[in-house]
């Protein structure tokens, strides 16, 4: 039985610590970013989101007997989901995308913040817009969430998202999970994926997806901020591409608050807010070379020797 499962570890405090980003880049206009965030749901209104809530162009305005489509209670744009103005609920098969757990909120949190830096400002941080699909439950029997969230990648690669972030995973494969991410390679879709937090060398315990190893995914562990390699993630020379911060990582939660979690999930959310960085100021035609502008911003490490598969870490210039 495959065990699907958010793998941030919450510890609900004030305060945390940075390191270091090496070689922003220029840009001129940046290109909007789609996001789609697989995950617990995400806060919608919350102050530091809501300006970045994906919007569904097909759901929104007024329909032609001048209703609102986001409420209407047809699936005005064709693509089986009534009313998906923000994204979609799988766990509860509706529009209602609000995130009980946290772990969504703070993983967005992440991924805003990142994106920021990367664009060099805030004058173009609405070019960043997160798709909010919600498919974990702690309600839910395990086959249920990854049914779900099989449901959710294959609607990302539907509704044209520009990156994905998945920070949960299991130790079962999952040929139709296989299957959707296969369709976002496809699609030209970048997958980043936690490595999982269970001290764990995935070179000899698959770890999924991360494990799939696709030419577009990005399997991430965690680094403290000095990028040393935290004792409770996963690792792998030949599974793991990259480390980034995932200790005591203040973000984003429910109903205006804040406060920090360590996990993959959350050193995934800084490697996808760097590659929604990439997207909307740089160019590239294969996935080797957004590896390579990936690991133009990291910073070797030694300790990371056996690790990963670059012995890099991303980290930030931030002190939260």
């Amino acid at each position: 039985m495959k065990i699907n499962f958010i793998i941030g570890i919450a510890l609900f405090t004030v305060s945390a610590q940075g390191a270091i980003l090496k070689n922003k880049f220029q840009f001129r206009s940046p290109r909007p970013t789609i996001v789609a965030i697989i995950d617990t749901g995400v806060d919608i209104y919350h102050k530091d989101l809501k300006d970045a809530i994906w919007i569904n162009e097909g759901e929104s305005g007024l329909d032609h007997f001048g209703n609102h489509k986001e409420n209407n209670k047809i699936d005005d744009d064709g693509n089986g989901f009534v009313d998906d103005v923000h994204g979609w609920n799988f766990v509860d098969n509706s529009h209602d995308v609000s995130d009980e757990n946290g772990h969504g909120t703070h993983i967005s949190g992440i991924v805003q913040r990142e994106f920021k830096k990367q664009i060099m400002g805030k004058s173009h941080a609405s070019s960043l817009k997160i798709m909010v699909l919600k498919y974990y439950s702690a309600n839910s029997k395990n086959e249920k969430n990854l049914a779900d969230s099989n449901r959710a990648i294959q609607y990302a690669n539907k509704m044209n998202a520009h990156v994905i972030n998945y920070s949960g995973g299991g130790y079962q494969s999952s040929g139709p999970e296989l299957r959707a991410i296969q369709d976002s390679l496809k699609r030209g879709i970048p997958f980043i994926a936690a490595a999982g937090n269970s001290q764990t060398n995935n070179d000899f315990k698959s770890y999924y997806p991360s494990s799939y190893c696709l030419k577009n995914m990005i399997s991430v562990a965690a680094s403290d901020q000095r990028g040393r390699l935290m004792t409770f993630s996963n690792f792998g020379l030949q599974t793991v591409d990259i480390a980034a911060p995932g200790k005591r990582i203040l973000s984003t939660l429910p109903q205006n608050t804040y406060g920090v979690m360590s996990g993959t999930s959350q050193a995934t959310a800084f490697v996808t807010g760097l590659v929604a960085g990439l997207h909307a100021t740089q160019s590239w035609s294969r996935f080797a070379q957004l590896r390579e502008l990936i690991l133009s911003r990291g910073k070797f490490h030694a300790t990371l020797s056996g690790k990963t598969k670059t012995q890099m870490a991303i980290l930030t210039s931030e002190r939260f």
